[in-house]
């Protein structure tokens, strides 16, 4: 059974591959490998339509969550790795939780891939974005390493003021800088704060972890084969 859409607006409503992408993640039957396979194939739609805002002969640092490396990350990997000068990626294990009723993401691990400091622009990928915490966490510990010249804020699902509350958290030096790559905007939310229908219900365990703290034990494939090649 899948949730109703109630008032999404697609990006591009003509985009039904799109459509059919996000459907496939809101049945509440899908089993984890295939949500990661819908999530990889996700990735690898955002990939191509990011490419309309990169600069074939610039430099890239990806900036991803543990949770979304192997699968949404990687489909967006594949399809800008043959279409840049180089992609560097980054990793972070945010822990996030409400501290006095804000939302916070501490970061409790990470991982840099070497020549990440070099790249020219920021490409940050999350999974959903309903808030601004993680994303906001991640940019803040890369944006004075970097110095980028634009960053380019990339997730299937954002809700419809997410864009205008994350901009509100950077001077306008970084705020201006933000661009938005997505498929869909949600207006409706739980009394949790979950977007609805969102990305079909908790990442965490759609995509098979027990829950946040499992998924902050992982170390994906994509950074394991990055270390070992490095070796």
């Amino acid at each position: 059974m899948k949730r109703p859409a109630l008032s999404r607006i697609y990006k591009n409503p003509d985009d039904h591959h799109a459509k059919r992408l996000l459907d496939e993640l809101l049945g509440s039957d899908i089993s984890a490998p295939d949500y990661q396979r819908s999530m990889l194939n996700i990735g690898r739609h955002l990939g191509n339509e990011l490419k309309h805002s990169l600069d074939r002969d610039k430099t890239y640092c990806l900036v991803v969550t543990a949770e979304d490396a192997d699968f949404l990350a990687k489909g967006i990997v594949e399809s800008l790795e043959d279409y840049t000068k180089a992609l560097y990626l980054t990793c972070f294990w945010n822990e996030r939780s409400e501290v006095n009723g804000s939302s916070v993401a501490p970061i409790y691990n990470t991982y840099f891939e070497n020549g990440y400091d070099s790249a020219d622009e920021l490409i940050v990928i999350k999974s959903i974005i309903s808030g601004s915490c993680v994303v906001k966490t991640n940019i803040t510990a890369l944006y004075d390493k970097i110095q980028p010249a634009a960053i380019h804020v990339v997730a299937p699902v954002m809700h419809t003021q997410s864009e205008q509350k994350l901009k509100l958290q950077f001077p306008n030096k970084i705020a201006n800088l933000l661009d938005f790559t997505f498929l869909a905007k949600d207006s409706e939310r739980t009394s949790d704060n979950e977007v609805l229908p969102g990305i079909g219900g908790d990442v965490y365990k759609r995509l098979g972890f027990k829950n946040q703290q499992d998924k902050n034990t992982f170390i994906p494939n994509i950074i394991q084969q990055k270390i070992f090649a490095s070796c």
